[in-house]
């Protein structure tokens, strides 16, 4: 599929191409426990029932129209491509009420009589469906009744069907693990994203930086020491947000408390308002990981740059859009903060115990071996497989000559994943 952008055709990255017109598509639209609205597609072959099915969901990516969906179904499995309640907008997005949405489907499937399902985790939906996972897999005593905010939420009382097996494809850490690695230290001041501070400015030629699409390079101890002022910014960011949220519960109080009405009409209007608005946080500046430009750090078979960004990765850092560009403070907490969010998958996956298959592309900008290698010494799994896709971008295109003369990237994925669950199912 191709989709028109200012004069030029961009591929949607998740999207397939063509299905067969035979396959039984089903549109599916579910409410949740807490009352959120999700919709995806169940995909059935052209005959017979199977009693698998591999279910998948990105936080606000369309994957109802995943490009696994038509190799998939051809070979013989159902699929379910379920969108989130945050499709395509996090700006509010708490991931602790994406469990909720996933928790629906699954039940759904379990009442279409699906035996088992395969929980398909690909990019940040692999730290999505392992947090759901590491979640189901507990006794609900044991599950989160609160989100980093402290906003209260019962998972305990929640029914939530567990996952069969577990695959983890161009698997980022999660949003806040990866927002650690790409925020940038040199801001000085949230409210002027153009005040730097140039010893920490990963795109000042005094620090290694070279025009793109030149090679960089950063001193080791210059890069250490940066990542300890990444972690610092986001310490700032959460402080701020726990500001914005208990200045907002201090005002929702004094509306509850029974002497709002001993104030005068003016003041009751003031707290009234107050009460009821919630500020937004404006974060500026998050796509300065040097390991972009830099291709010693973690070296893999990447080209330079970064898949949110066309060419030198310093236009999406200063650039409109960007990640985490607008956020509620409860939302930087749940999904984007690497020191708050619930959903690390470097945590959550040692509470994956169903057998585990991580499969890394190579050739992945935004994705490094060091990373894929840590999630599987923490895997909790006993049956765990690592699996390199060589010459694979993040989204599996072929990366440079070399992957133009190999197969289709995501056939070769569909032949490492399929023969690794029927050997388990």
């Amino acid at each position: 599929m191709t989709q028109p952008v200012a004069g030029r055709v961009r591929r949607l990255p998740f999207a397939f191409t063509a299905l067969d017109p035979a396959v039984r598509a089903e549109p599916t639209w579910l409410e949740a426990s807490d009352g959120g609205g999700s919709f995806g597609i169940l995909y059935r072959p052209p005959a017979g029932e199977p009693t698998t099915a591999v279910y998948l969901m990105h936080p606000r990516g369309d994957f109802a129209r995943h490009y696994v969906v038509p190799g998939l179904v051809q070979r013989g499995f159902a699929v379910f491509g379920h969108n989130s309640r945050y499709l395509n907008n996090d700006t509010d997005m708490v991931h602790e009420r994406l469990l909720f949405d996933i928790a629906a489907g699954m039940r759904h499937l379990r009442s279409r009589g699906f035996e088992k399902v395969v929980l398909l985790g690909n990019s940040g939906g692999s730290s999505l469906l392992a947090f759901y996972q590491s979640q189901a897999s507990r006794s609900p005593a044991e599950r989160l009744t609160s989100t980093p905010g402290g906003e209260p939420l019962d998972l305990t009382a929640e029914v939530m069907p567990e996952g069969a097996l577990y695959i983890a494809v161009a698997a980022h850490p999660g949003e806040g693990r990866f927002m650690l690695n790409v925020i940038d230290p040199a801001v000085v001041d949230e409210d002027d994203p153009t005040l730097t501070d140039p010893a920490w400015d990963m795109y000042n030629p005094v620090n290694g930086y070279r025009p793109f699409p030149e090679p960089s390079h950063y001193e080791s101890a210059w890069l250490a020491e940066y990542r300890v002022r990444q972690r610092a910014r986001n310490a700032r960011l959460d402080a701020i947000a726990r500001g914005r949220l208990a200045e907002h519960e201090a005002y929702r109080s004094l509306l509850r408390s029974p002497h709002y009405s001993e104030f005068d009409a003016a003041a009751r209007r003031s707290i009234a308002g107050q009460a009821r608005l919630v500020r937004y946080m404006v974060i500026y500046r998050t796509l300065a990981n040097p390991a972009y430009l830099d291709l010693s750090i973690d070296p893999s078979r990447r080209p330079p740059g970064s898949i949110f960004s066309p060419g030198d990765p310093i236009i999406g850092n200063y650039g409109p859009g960007g990640l985490a560009r607008v956020m509620t403070p409860r939302a930087w907490l749940s999904t984007w903060s690497g020191l708050s969010s619930q959903a690390d998958l470097p945590d959550t996956i040692a509470h994956v115990t169903i057998p585990t298959l991580i499969v890394y592309a190579d050739g992945d900008c935004d994705i490094f071996p060091a990373e894929q290698e840590d999630l599987m010494a923490r895997s909790g799994a006993a049956d765990k497989t690592y699996e390199v896709l060589p010459w694979a971008s993040h989204y599996l295109y072929p990366v440079g000559e070399e992957g133009a003369r190999l197969a289709d990237p995501r056939e070769r994925l569909l032949d490492i994943i399929v023969p690794w669950m029927r050997g388990r199912l």
